[in-house]
Order: C-alpha cells, then structure tokens, then sequence
C-alpha cells in the first residue's frame, strides 16, 4: 500500500511539473519569445518536462520514501529555454514568465478543492484530492521564494539592480547559503503555511 501511495505521489508531482513548466513555456510565448515553443516544450506531455537527473532524483527519492527510508526529497523539472533578447521588456516579461509556473500550481489547487467540496468521491479519491492540493500550494509557494533560481528571485530581480541580480545567480557561495538558508530555517514553515491554505481551501 506505502508503494501505491508513493507511485501517486510521483505521478501526481510528475503532472504538476509538467503543467508549470507548460505555463513558463506559455506565457514566454505570448510575450514574443518562441524558444521553448520551438524546443518542444510547450506541451503538458511530461517526458518533454523530465530533466535526466533532477526528475529522476525526485520520482526516484518519493519511491524510496514510500518504503519507508527517511530521505529527504527534492529535484526538479527541465527548465525551460528563454530568449530575454526576444521580449520587448526583459525584466518585465520575464517576470511574467517566471511567475506563471507558481500560478498554475495555486490554479490546480484551487480547482482540485473544488471539485473536493463538489464530489463525494469517497475516501481513495478524497485523500488524493486532499494530497492533490496541498502538493500544489507547497510547490508553489516554494518557487515564490525570492532565491535564485527559484522563479520569485524574478520577483526579486524588479526591486534590485542587474548587476546584483546576476552575482545572486552566479556567486557560487551566494547560490548554496540561499540553498543551505531554505533547507534549514524556511522549508518546515512552508509546509506548515502550505498545510494552512490547503485547509483554508478544502474547507
């Protein structure tokens, strides 16, 4: 049973990346950047989603959890090519770009209470549902937060100069205490802040 719920867990993650990483695809689209159209990336098959070793981290670390090894779980999906030379405002479009990924995750969510309130499913597809929705708050949640290369660090990125930006990205020692930072001081309150507007959203 542990393994049934942890291959749900899996394909339920597997969906979700791939509906946000559609969404950065998308928007990217709609702002006059056709790079990740043209790379076969604005589509919800998740196979054009699944980066090699992130993703497989991930679905690997959520089985293994299953079985019952105190793993702790992370990974990640293929990140989407952007052209910032093709959009008439960088910082701008690219803001949009990045907070669509996170949007879509509240957006499933959302939906998922819905139909949670809406349907008597019984309780399998209730407890899916329920699971369903608070993976997608947290999930996007955490790509809020402003640390590169989250998509908020372009939230963040509107509010501090360029320069400072790309040291963000490209200092080696800024990019892992940010990393070290999340794991160990924030990522306990976003789950319990995740928990809290899931149930806000069941009801």
């Amino acid at each position: 049973m542990e393994l049934l719920i942890g291959i749900i867990i899996a394909l339920i993650v597997l969906v979700s990346l791939s509906i946000h990483e559609y969404a950065h695809a998308l928007v990217a689209s709609l702002f006059g950047d056709d790079t990740a159209k043209h790379a076969g990336r604005l589509t919800l098959n998740p196979i054009a989603h699944w980066d090699n070793v992130g993703t497989t981290l991930l679905v690997g670390l959520i089985i293994l959890r299953s079985l019952g090894l105190a793993l702790p779980v992370f990974g990640w999906g293929k990140p989407v090519p952007i052209d910032e030379g093709k959009f008439e405002n960088p910082r701008w479009s690219s803001f949009n770009v990045a907070i669509a990924g996170p949007m879509s995750n509240f957006v499933i969510a959302f939906i998922l209470a819905v139909i949670y309130k809406l349907t008597d499913g019984g309780t399998f597809i209730d407890s899916i549902l329920i699971l369903s929705v608070n993976l997608n708050v947290f999930l996007g949640l955490f790509n809020l937060l402003p640390i590169a290369p989250l998509d908020g660090s372009k939230l963040l990125r509107l509010f501090i100069p360029e320069e400072l930006y790309i040291n963000l990205h490209t200092n080696p020692l800024l990019f892992y205490g940010m990393i070290l930072l999340v794991f160990w001081f924030l990522l306990t309150p976003l789950q319990i802040f995740a928990q809290n507007i899931s149930q806000f959203l069941l009801g």
